[in-house]
C-alpha cells in the first residue's frame, strides 16, 4: 500500500530536499558499472495529505553532480543489502538506505504517483518489446 510509506522529504532553503528513508527491491540499486545512479524515490512531504495522494517523487544521484558536469562528493545513500533471491541472479537488487540524501523534485509536489505511472508505462512496453525480441530470437534459432 503506497499510502503508508514512510520515507520523507524535507525542503531546503536552496530548494532541494534531505530524502531519509529506506526502499526495499531497488533493481541496480548499487553497482559497479557506472560512475553514479540516479535514484527516483517516492516520499512524502512534512505538510502532505494523508494516503497516495501525498506522495511526491524525487530525484536522488548516489553521486553529487559539481555546475561543470563533473562528480563530485558521494551523497547520503547507500547499500543496507542485496536481496537473496530465487531468481534473477544477474540483476542486483539491493535494500537502499537514504540518510538525508540531497534530493530534487520531480513535477509538482504530491503528484509523484501521476509521474511515476507516466515513467512505468514506458516501462511495461520496454519490458513487452523486449520479450517479444528474445521469442522471435528464440525462434530463428531453432
Amino acid at each position: 500500500d503506497l499510502g503508508i510509506i514512510r520515507t520523507k522529504a524535507e525542503p531546503q532553503a536552496d530548494g532541494s530536499y534531505k530524502v531519509t528513508g529506506t526502499k526495499i527491491f531497488i533493481t541496480g540499486g548499487e553497482q559497479d558499472l557506472t560512475e553514479n545512479i540516479i535514484h527516483l524515490v517516492l516520499a512524502k512531504l512534512p505538510d502532505a495529505p494523508a494516503g497516495p495522494k501525498g506522495i511526491s517523487l524525487f530525484l536522488v544521484p548516489k553521486v553529487m553532480v559539481n555546475a561543470d558536469g563533473s562528480l563530485g562528493e558521494r551523497n547520503a545513500v547507500s547499500c543496507g543489502s542485496i536481496e537473496h533471491k530465487m531468481g534473477i541472479k544477474g540483476s542486483a537488487t539491493c535494500v537502499m538506505n537514504f540518510d538525508g540524501a540531497t534530493g530534487w523534485i520531480v513535477d509538482a509536489p504530491n503528484k509523484g504517483l501521476n509521474a511515476m505511472f507516466t515513467m512505468m508505462n514506458y516501462e511495461r512496453l520496454g519490458v513487452g518489446i523486449q520479450g517479444l525480441s528474445l521469442g522471435e530470437r528464440s525462434y530463428q534459432n531453432a
